[in-house]
C-alpha cells in the first residue's frame, strides 16, 4: 500500500515541477518583452473578414426567414509598436499606410510619426492613435493581444492557476502545453457591445501557454473569454504566437482571432508582424537593424 502511494505520487510532483519551470521562464521573457517594446517597430499586416451590420429594413425572403449575415474582408497594414499612457501598461500602437491596397501614408513618414509619438510624453496623440482603425470602418477590430506575454510578469503570476496539460508541436518544434485560468486580478478583456448602447464588460480569461520542450521559452499563448449563454454568447478566442527577436527578447510573429456571438463567427481577424526595428528616444528617428 505504502509502494502504490510513493508511484502515485511521483507524476504529480513531476508535474508541479514542470509547471514551476515554465512559469519562471515565461515571467523572466515577460519582463524582457517588457524593457524591449517600447524602443521597437515592426510592420503589422490585419486581414478581417467580419460580419456587417443588420440593415435596418429587412425584406422578407421565401417563407419570412431573415437574410443571411454578409460579411465583408479588409486589409490593414500599418507600423506597429508598443506605447505606455502616463506610466499604465503597454498598449499597441498603429500608424496606418495602406487599407485594401490604397496607399493612405508614406512608409517612412509613418515610421518618423509613430517613433515620435511612442517617445514624446503626449497622451492625447498616442490616443488618437490608438483610435485610428475606427477611422476605416472596421469591425470588431481587437487590440492589444501582441503583449499578451505580459499576463505572467512575476508580478501577476499569482493572479492564475496553472495546469499541465501535455505535449504537442508547433511548427515542428516538441512543445510543452499548460492550461491557465485566471483566478483574481483586474479581468483581462474588455468588450464593447454595440447593440447595448456600447456597454463595456470585463471579463476574466482562460487558456493555454506553449513553451518550448528543451527550454521552457514560450512560443504560443492562446486566450479565451465568454460572456452569456446559448444564442447571447459572446465568445472570444485569439492564439498570439511569439519568435526570439535579434535584440535578444521575444517579440510576436503573429495573432488570430475569432469573435463569435450565438455560436456563429461574427469576426476572424488574422495578425502577422514582420520587419522589427529598435529606434532611438531623439527626433530624428535613427534605426537600427542590428548588424
Amino acid at each position: 500500500m505504502r509502494l502504490w502511494f510513493v508511484l502515485l505520487l511521483v507524476p504529480v510532483l513531476r508535474a508541479d515541477e514542470l509547471t514551476q519551470k515554465m512559469t519562471a521562464r515565461v515571467s523572466e521573457e515577460a519582463e524582457a518583452f517588457q524593457r524591449l517594446a517600447p524602443e521597437v517597430l515592426g510592420q503589422e499586416t490585419l486581414h478581417q473578414r467580419s460580419m456587417k451590420p443588420a440593415g435596418r429594413f429587412h425584406p422578407r425572403i421565401g417563407n419570412g426567414a431573415p437574410p443571411k449575415p454578409e460579411y465583408q474582408d479588409r486589409t490593414i497594414v500599418s507600423e506597429y509598436g508598443f506605447t505606455a499612457l502616463s506610466g499604465a501598461d503597454l498598449h499597441e500602437i498603429r500608424q496606418v499606410i495602406s487599407v485594401d491596397g490604397k496607399k493612405i501614408e508614406d512608409q517612412k513618414k509613418a515610421q518618423d510619426a509613430l517613433a515620435k509619438a511612442i517617445s514624446a510624453n503626449d497622451d492625447g496623440r498616442k490616443k488618437a492613435l490608438l483610435k485610428q482603425f475606427e477611422k476605416y470602418g472596421l469591425l470588431g477590430a481587437v487590440t492589444d493581444y501582441g503583449q499578451a506575454l505580459l499576463l505572467f510578469t512575476r508580478r501577476n503570476l499569482e493572479q492564475y492557476e496553472f495546469t499541465a496539460k501535455g505535449s504537442n508541436y508547433l511548427n515542428g518544434v516538441s512543445v510543452l502545453v499548460f492550461g491557465y485560468r485566471q483566478l483574481d486580478g483586474p479581468e483581462t478583456v474588455t468588450l464593447i457591445e454595440e447593440k447595448k448602447n456600447d456597454q463595456v464588460k470585463h471579463l476574466r480569461i482562460e487558456g493555454e501557454v506553449w513553451v518550448r520542450g528543451d527550454n521552457f521559452v514560450p512560443v504560443r499563448i492562446t486566450i479565451m473569454a465568454r460572456q452569456g449563454f446559448d444564442a447571447e454568447q459572446v465568445r472570444e478566442e485569439a492564439a498570439i504566437d511569439y519568435a526570439m527577436s535579434q535584440y535578444g527578447a521575444l517579440l510576436p510573429v503573429k495573432t488570430e482571432h475569432r469573435e463569435t456571438r450565438g455560436g456563429k463567427i461574427a469576426a476572424e481577424n488574422d495578425f502577422s508582424y514582420t520587419e522589427f526595428k529598435k529606434f532611438g528616444a531623439s527626433s530624428d528617428i535613427t534605426f537600427d537593424t542590428g548588424k
